[in-house]
């Protein structure tokens, strides 16, 4: 029977760490709504990226967790979400948003570098997707 490599470590002790949900400005995590949810890179066992934020302080997280500990979150009755990304999809009411039209959008500002010089105005296309959901909320994003 091969002997095994002292330096080699059992596949649990290479899983990331699984730190709860949890505001530490106002230490609970009662105020927490999930953003993104996105698969983890390397791939572990049940565990996500997950963003995500309080509301009532509005300060920003983004940590390793558990499918278990991110759905403990999403889970909460009476607690609305919003809009969540999960993976390339955008969920609102719980159902995948789905593309309602395509629009090509134009953003202008004016630029002065240097004082006295001639106002010039700069511009940028940018193709959108308007989203829509089966409740009629709509949101458009980049394309």
């Amino acid at each position: 029977m091969p002997a095994q490599p002292a330096s080699r470590v059992p596949d649990e002790a290479h899983q990331p760490p699984d730190e709860p949900l949890w505001c530490k400005r106002c230490n609970t995590d009662r105020n927490l709504l999930v953003n993104s949810i996105q698969s983890h890179y390397p791939p572990a066992p049940n565990m996500v990226d997950v963003a995500y934020e309080c509301s009532d302080c509005r300060y920003s997280y983004t940590q390793i967790a558990s499918v278990q500990k991110v759905a403990a979150v999403l889970n909460r009755p009476g607690v609305t979400q919003g809009v969540l990304q999960f993976g390339g999809q955008y969920l609102h009411c719980g159902e995948p948003m789905k593309t309602k039209s395509c629009e090509l959008r134009r953003i202008q500002a004016p630029l002065v570098l240097k004082p006295k010089a001639q106002l010039r105005m700069y511009e940028v296309l940018i193709n959108t997707r308007i989203l829509g959901c089966h409740c009629g909320f709509r949101m458009e994003i980049p394309d």
